[in-house]
């Protein structure tokens, strides 16, 4: 019999949960660790549509990447996603910069789905993991296997991705070496250039941010928060449906997309 508690401990197995950046907030965020489990259902976010989902698949737990508490709540009532949890009695984990920086993290899934080599090399070391001393941080390089375009490697993004629009800048030079950081990794474009990787790949950039990269000559593509963590969800159910025989995984239908072509 599977209980919440082994759910958590496996992930925790994988992208410890200690390793979490000061001001997140990932663990066990609804519901009691000694509940038994036989369907799951996996959601890069915890929204209304991904928890009526659980409950009519008959869930009895939810995994997120984006924490489903992540700010103080000063209210509750059942339109929040956490309240409609309790509601239904659904438990839910979240692991959101734990996985970030795992030692097989969602960056290194990004150089994977692009079909490149990785490199295994981080781009911003912040942290140490307390029991290992291993070094924690963001993001993922990688090497093309021939010189490529930047339009060519920003539409191998919009394609691998299934980015319904993609934004970037063209750097001054061909492509060798790439680096990532899934979801908001904007800030870190200027260590990419210390570090003389032609092309940056991450999301939420900032106008300035592009205005930067043109000057240094380094590519920089925006391929979507969604797109670059969305990834996450079909490798956590893979490995999880081999841990746990007992247990159904499901993904969730209901995603979320910033970019709609009119």
């Amino acid at each position: 019999m599977t209980m919440v508690k082994d759910i958590y401990n496996f992930i925790d197995e994988i992208a410890p949960f200690r390793t979490q950046d000061s001001w997140d907030n990932s663990g066990l965020l609804v519901g009691r660790s000694e509940e038994k489990v036989t369907r799951v259902l996996l959601s890069l976010d915890a929204t209304i549509g991904a928890v009526d989902q659980a409950h009519d698949s008959g869930c009895e737990l939810i995994i997120t990447h984006h924490p489903v508490i992540f700010h103080g709540l000063m209210s509750l009532d059942d339109s929040l996603p956490a309240a409609r949890l309790l509601k239904y009695d659904i438990a839910c984990i979240s692991a959101h910069t734990n996985l970030d920086s795992a030692e097989y993290s969602i960056s290194d899934m990004m150089v994977d789905t692009l079909g490149l080599k990785n490199s295994h090399q981080l781009i911003d070391v912040n942290r140490r993991d307390t029991v290992t001393g291993r070094a924690v941080g963001y993001g993922a390089t990688a090497e093309c296997e021939d010189e490529i375009t930047p339009y060519e490697l920003a539409r191998l993004c919009k394609e691998r991705f299934n980015c319904v629009a993609i934004k970037y800048v063209a750097g001054k030079r061909k492509i060798r070496r790439v680096g990532m950081v899934s979801g908001a990794g904007s800030e870190c474009l200027y260590q990419a250039h210390k570090m003389g990787l032609d092309a940056f790949i991450t999301a939420e950039v900032k106008h300035h941010e592009f205005l930067d990269a043109q000057r240094l000559g380094l590519t920089l593509i925006d391929a979507g928060h969604h797109e670059t963590e969305a990834i996450a969800m079909p490798y956590l159910k893979k490995l999880l449906e081999e841990k746990f025989s007992d247990v159904s995984f499901e993904l969730a239908r209901s995603g979320f997309a910033a970019s709609t072509v009119l």
